[in-house]
Formats: structure tokens, sequence, C-alpha cells
């Protein structure tokens, strides 16, 4: 692991999981995954009790920075005592849509010096098709951000959403939502693959209103192959899945053992990618050992 994923400097960690800990979900967005929205999030697993986890994680002997996302997070049985247990000898990101009323107990219980950051997810039409007012979005917000934890919104550029997006963008900065991204879509829209296949018209706006988002160049300018390249990922850094199978990463299923039974071990050595689709490109530019140059951010897009 040259630099975190979720971080793009050295981290004060030796090891990356991110972790899909649970099918578990209060959304159903459109533009979910299908794997996730129709297949995992249809199926709901007995997730291990936060406690095991915690033992599992410390046992590695390794600093590890656990990333979590789903599924949504805080939907996970006992998710605030996961990550009050986890932030004892480890540091975590979340990945979460906000819309729990486990916020305030999360902040009042986890150190914010022990998250590296909190991605959460706006999805404003599915709030809009559930009754969920965006106050509530960003009172969550602001709980956090008060109590010191890095959060920032994140904004899904969906291609059907592009053009409610300034309005969007406006209302959560009135809201005091001052820490926005917006990234691009991957998957298939009405048959069309994205994100190649926004028009140039809609790259424009999306840069224009990335914010804090530095990745959608490089997956606007077709950067999505490393094939070959020598990787870190599976030696420092790893993909946990549901029922806690170790991979290589989101995009190669290469397995080492299980994290839930104790039998996960890691890779020796650097291997080279074999992936012909990248699904998670600042994992790949933290990765891999000799990144391109003209890629070199400064966060994440987990």
């Amino acid at each position: 692991m040259r630099t975190s994923a979720m971080t793009q400097a050295k981290p004060p960690w030796e090891w990356e999981f991110d972790w899909h800990l649970t099918n578990r979900c209060n959304f159903f967005c459109e533009y979910c995954h299908p794997q996730i929205r129709y297949v995992l999030n249809r199926k709901h697993l007995d997730e291990p009790a936060p406690e095991l986890v915690v033992r599992r994680f410390d046992e590695l002997g390794k600093v590890c920075l656990v990333h979590m996302s789903g599924g949504e997070p805080f939907m996970y049985p006992g998710f605030v005592e996961l990550c009050a247990g986890l932030t004892n000898n480890h540091f975590i990101s979340i990945n979460t849509n906000l819309a729990s009323d486990d916020v305030q107990s999360f902040a009042d219980s986890v150190p914010a010096e022990r998250v590296a950051k909190i991605v959460a997810a706006i999805h404003q039409p599915e709030r809009e098709l559930r009754g969920l007012e965006l106050d509530s979005y960003a009172r969550n917000y602001l709980v956090l951000r008060r109590a010191g934890f890095d959060v920032t919104a994140l904004y899904v550029l969906y291609p059907p959403l592009l053009p409610r997006l300034a309005g969007d963008l406006t209302r959560l900065r009135e809201l005091g939502v001052d820490h926005v991204r917006a990234k691009v879509f991957k998957g298939v829209h009405q048959g069309v693959r994205y994100p190649e296949g926004y028009t140039e018209e809609q790259k424009a706006l999306i840069l224009d209103n990335s914010g804090e988002y530095v990745f959608n160049r490089p997956y606007l300018d077709g950067l999505l192959s490393f094939r070959g390249q020598p990787c870190t990922a599976g030696v420092t850094s790893f993909k946990v899945t549901v029922t806690g199978d170790v991979r290589r990463c989101a995009s190669v299923p290469t397995g080492y053992g299980n994290l839930y039974d104790g039998t996960f071990r890691p890779a020796d050595l650097n291997e080279p990618c074999p992936a012909k689709r990248v699904l998670v490109l600042s994992q790949c530019l933290s990765y891999l050992v000799d990144p391109p140059v003209q890629a070199d951010t400064d966060t994440d897009d987990l």
C-alpha cells in the first residue's frame, strides 16, 4: 500500500479493509449496482456480533483502517458498538446515507480522531419518495461536523439527475452542508454504459460541479484499466464480503480465507492486476506500485 485510498496520503495504519458489512438498506436507489440492489439487499444474513468482528481485527496484529459500506452501515445490528470497539485499536471510515436515528449516538460514542472519513450520500430522489426531508439529512451532517468528524456529502451523478444538480447543490449549501462532492455514475442506464456514455456537455457540467471529488476527470478520461501493473492489493489492502470472505479487491475475486472464522491470510507478494476494468479508481491509484503520475490526487472515491 503506497498511500491510503481514503486520504491519498501516507496512512497511520498498516492495512486497509473495504468491508461490505451488511445487506440491509433503508433505501432502494435506482442507480444502485444491480448486484447489490436486486440480489444482496434482498438477502439479509445473520451478521456476526460486534465483539467477534472487533476481536478478529485485533487478532491480526496490525493497525487497520476498516472502511464500512453496504447496504447501509447504520443498519448493522450494534453498529455504534461495533465502531466504538474497532476504534480502540484501529481506524474506521464509513459510507452512509445518514438516514438513521443513531447518528447522535455515534457522534457521542466514537472518537472523531479515529474516523478517517465519513462519506454521506444524499440520494435525494429516494428521500423524496420516502418523505424524508433534506433538512433531516443536514441536521445529521452538522451533528457530525460539529463533533469534529471529517464528513463530506456525496451526490451521485446519475444521468437523469443532471438537470436538477445545480438546484440541489444550492439547497444543500443553504442548509449548511459545506463539503460536497459530486461523483460520476458507474453502470448502465437505458442501454448506455457510464461513465463512458456522458455527452461532452454533461462532462463539462460534471467537471464544473465536482466539488471535492477529484476522480471524475480520470474516470471521464477513460482511466479504467491497469491490467498487468503490480499492485499491493491482497498484501496490505483487501475487500471483505458480507459473509466475511476476504478478496483481493472489488475487481479481483482472488480469495485469502475468511475474516469471521479466523482463516484469513494475506498474500506475500505484490501481483500484477488481472482486471480488464476496475471498479474503484481511488483504490487502484493508491495501491498500484507505480501509479500514473497525472492521476495523483488527494481524496477518495469509496
